[in-house]
């Protein structure tokens, strides 16, 4: 449970950094379009994949963490010098 729990945690914090980065992306792409008279150009299959990147490196980023956390007894965590 606290593997899953430290997983689902680090991909859900990768999920939410892709669809911001994405969206001020977007944003910044059409600001600049605008303020130089052109036409912004988008490709959707980056726009709509970099949540799914993000999400993917937040699960592989929390692997280590969680299974190492899984190991432990709760007390000796909270008994551990930080």
């Amino acid at each position: 449970q606290v593997a899953g729990q430290f997983l689902a945690e680090s991909t859900t914090i990768g999920l939410l950094g892709g669809v911001v980065g994405a969206a001020l992306g977007v944003v910044a792409v059409v600001c600049v379009a605008a303020v130089k008279d052109w036409t912004p150009v988008l490709d959707l299959g980056l726009a709509l994949g970099a949540p799914v990147a993000g999400a993917l490196v937040g699960l592989l980023a929390g692997l280590y963490p969680s299974l190492r956390a899984a190991r432990m007894e709760p007390v000796d965590a909270l008994r551990a010098p930080s």
